[in-house]
């Protein structure tokens, strides 16, 4: 019995319970919006807007906006500072050659997914994605950190989208990305 309880305590230290806390304010959805990023720090929350030319089209020298909604202050927008676009939350967007529609999407911290931005409309962009093997139109990600060190430590990130076949909601629990 000693030994069982030892390795259900082993076990439970790698599979951590937390989750998005359902209190997180959902920003509104404006024509723009790509999707958003939460963490368990606190409620402010990323926003990955694309930028538009007068004619409708994804703007080539600026294809996407990458700022805070502090929610935790006043709901107003902020910049990301230089040290949070180097190295966590800035963007770099690079038009594929096999295909001008799409945009290879490639956030600071991490390309272990590949996002894929696209104009569907004049106007209407969405960033697609393979969530749990399924291509997926990208809601929102959360990230739980330890942030008990100088430099946080990301123990999971949880992917929220819509599969473009269904539309039925699609998630996938990244541990240790």
């Amino acid at each position: 019995m000693q030994k069982i309880l030892i390795l259900l305590t082993a076990l439970s230290a790698y599979t951590p319970a937390f989750s998005q806390p359902a209190d997180y304010p959902v920003p509104p959805q404006t024509q723009n919006r790509l999707f958003y990023i939460q963490r368990n720090l606190n409620k402010n929350t990323i926003i990955y807007d694309v930028n538009f030319d007068k004619n409708g089209n994804i703007r080539k020298d600026d294809p996407v906006d990458v700022y805070w909604i502090r929610y935790e202050e006043k709901g107003q927008r902020m910049e990301l500072r230089a040290i949070e676009r180097r190295f966590a939350f800035g963007e770099k967007c690079i038009p594929l050659k096999s295909n001008p529609e799409y945009y290879r999407l490639k956030i600071a911290a991490t390309d272990k997914k590949e996002l894929l931005l696209k104009q569907t409309a004049p106007f209407k962009a969405v960033v697609y994605m393979k969530i749990n093997g399924k291509y997926s139109k990208l809601v929102h990600l959360y990230i739980f950190a330890d942030t008990s060190k100088f430099w946080p430590d990301v123990k999971y990130i949880e992917i929220f989208g819509k599969d473009i076949k269904t539309g039925k909601p699609t998630y996938e629990k990244m541990i240790d990305p």
